[in-house]
């Protein structure tokens, strides 16, 4: 591979801005309001940002429900944790199992664009439970996935009826 530097190549786009501006955005909203978290939802934000408004939105919908699998199973992993008070063999065992299933209701579901996206959320989720946190704290990290997608969208949307104003005055 050939990995040069490319000044040409060094600019900032529409795209790289809209995703820039949803990462402040969520931080923006997370740190004003108090709440954990701030990867999921900055790092769903960039994930979620397309090239134009109907792509961000079906691809935010896939990640939606791909988080949704994925949080779901995690809920199932912290039953089963719960239940064996944290036994490390769950983990080793439960985890990938779960991952495996993520990926299979995924892709039965025709959502191989949420896979990613579900696996890594069931993975940040299981592997990251404090000990001792409730069930509130799955449905937290469930939740700033939604918020992620929702302010990509909703930054795509009025970036771009921005762009297609000004451009509609330069004619």
């Amino acid at each position: 591979m050939d990995h040069k530097f490319d000044p040409k190549k060094f600019k900032l786009g529409m795209r790289t801005l809209k995703t820039g501006l949803s990462v402040f955005l969520v931080l923006l909203m997370f740190l004003t309001l108090g709440w954990q978290g701030t990867q999921i939802g900055a790092l769903t934000a960039v994930f979620s940002l397309r090239e134009d408004f109907d792509k961000s939105v079906h691809f935010g919908a896939s990640r939606i429900l791909g988080n949704t699998i994925g949080g779901i199973l995690s809920l199932i992993f912290y039953f089963v944790n719960d239940w064996f008070h944290g036994a490390i063999w769950v983990t080793l065992f439960l985890v990938p199992i779960l991952t495996m299933l993520t990926i299979m209701f995924n892709v039965a579901m025709n959502n191989k664009a949420g896979v990613i996206g579900g696996v890594s959320a069931l993975l940040i989720i299981t592997l990251s439970i404090p000990a001792g946190d409730t069930i509130l704290y799955v449905l937290a990290r469930v939740f700033e996935t939604f918020c992620g997608v929702f302010i990509a969208i909703l930054v795509n949307y009025d970036l771009t009826k921005l762009r297609d104003y000004f451009r509609k005055r330069e004619e």
